[in-house]
């Protein structure tokens, strides 16, 4: 690659991170959820998956590959190859429509996904880094019941903020069939969550409101492993691994009370703790794939966090230990075909099951959804004989969580995500320049 094709490559991807940035800098203002279970703990928890791994269902332990990068398994990383740079940015739209036994309604969402990069430090020694939202809280609901003193009474609850994670990835391959990996996160953004009274104005008594908001940021740290065992015929198995410790989040947590009228607004509290804290519990996970080299790839995935564990400024939640359930798989007619592009595009589709961190009313909330999408590889003429490993990866979802017993609230959604995979050769010697 001349340097001259280099310059103008960085200088692309500084532009489109440029771009990007004003969106990023305030991830956690996005309303990226509007559901009343971001209420509980840190709010919903964002499914690290990238654009592949998300088409699978979120398969991501023993995934590996030379041109995609997998958020969750760091040791995946030692997959990249060693003359590779890998660029990825990803975007969402989300339709979901809640029900309870007599209401229902629908919102949209849109929002930014995540942005990373990964390359290669050395031969052994593989790098990351990257931005995306860990967690999202976007709820408001309201209730009112008729008071023979004060009149219709209005109740208001309403959340909003979430957290994002800065992330530096690191993997090395003491063998060559073994990848060891952490990453190391910084964890930042505030949650608010509030409470109003409404009292007619007309009456003699006072609206109150209160507000809790916790400031996050705090430095978070993961670990994965992989091996990768190579059969005849470009046949493989990969065996993978996570693991992450419990993690006491430093916060900064405020509270305030008001009360206010006609003409008047007062104060009523106002205190301020620095040294509060959340704690993130330990959670770990496995799986593995078996597959082809560049026709196809099945695996499954477990994976477990002891959210029973877990307290949001001092207090446990509606939390328990969550168990999910993950398989996928890809196919590639023909990799090498060079008159039908359809050939080429990697089919992908998975399933997951889950039993969430919620637990309501005595029952555990359960999660399901279905993935399919496609990996579409971007054309340039110019790259020959190295043919350019990019994609235009689409993903679709349609998943169910909750239900309408008990009064809870079923949710059914559906989702479209567009994640870019850029590729090229940053580090290949030219014979001429």
């Amino acid at each position: 690659m001349s340097k001259k094709n280099r310059f103008l490559n960085i200088l692309q991807l500084s532009l489109l991170a440029l771009l990007l940035w004003p969106g990023m800098q305030d991830l956690s203002a996005q309303n990226l959820s509007t559901s009343p279970y971001s209420r509980f703990g840190l709010g919903d928890l964002v499914n690290k998956s990238t654009g592949r791994s998300q088409a699978m269902g979120g398969l991501s332990c023993g995934l590996r590959s030379t041109t995609n990068l997998n958020l969750l398994n760091p040791a995946s990383l030692g997959g990249i190859d060693t003359l590779s740079f890998v660029f990825e940015v990803a975007g969402f739209d989300k339709v979901t429509h809640f029900a309870t036994t007599d209401l229902q309604k629908t919102v949209n969402n849109m929002g930014f996904s995540y942005l990373a990069l990964g390359f290669p430090v050395t031969k052994w020694w593989k790098a990351s880094l990257g931005i995306l939202p860990l967690s999202n809280v976007g709820y408001s609901m309201t209730a009112s019941e008729s008071n023979p003193v004060m009149g219709t009474i209005n109740y208001n609850f309403q959340g909003s903020g979430g957290i994002s994670q800065f992330f530096i990835s690191s993997a090395v391959s003491p063998f060559p069939f073994l990848s060891l990996g952490a990453t190391f996160s910084y964890l930042f953004g505030p949650i608010s969550h509030s409470r109003s009274l409404i009292i007619p104005a007309d009456s003699l008594y006072f609206s109150t409101k209160s507000v809790q908001t916790a400031v996050i940021g705090d430095v978070n740290m993961s670990y994965g492993a992989q091996i990768n065992i190579p059969f005849k015929n470009d046949f493989f198995l990969t065996l993978g691994g996570t693991f992450q410790g419990t993690t006491n989040l430093h916060a900064l947590s405020r509270t305030t009370l008001i009360s206010y009228g006609t003409a008047m607004t007062d104060t009523l509290l106002y205190s301020e703790n620095p040294d509060n804290s959340v704690i993130m519990p330990m959670g770990w996970a496995s799986g593995f794939t078996i597959g082809k080299k560049n026709k196809f790839t099945a695996g499954f995935d477990y994976r477990t966090q002891n959210w029973s564990e877990s307290e949001f400024l001092g207090i446990k939640d509606s939390m328990a230990n969550s168990h999910d359930y993950i398989v996928g798989l890809e196919f590639i007619p023909n990799i090498n075909s060079l008159t039908r592009y359809s050939q080429r595009v990697r089919y992908r589709a998975g399933f997951r099951y889950s039993e969430s961190y919620l637990q309501l009313k005595g029952s555990q909330l359960t999660e399901l959804g279905i993935t399919f999408g496609a990996g579409f590889p971007m054309l340039d003429r110019t790259r020959r004989p190295w043919r350019t490993q990019s994609t235009l990866n689409v993903i679709f979802e349609l998943g169910k969580r909750g239900t309408v017993k008990n009064d809870l609230i079923r949710e059914t959604f559906g989702s479209l995500t567009l994640q870019l995979s850029l590729h090229d050769y940053w580090f290949m010697k030219p014979k001429y320049d």
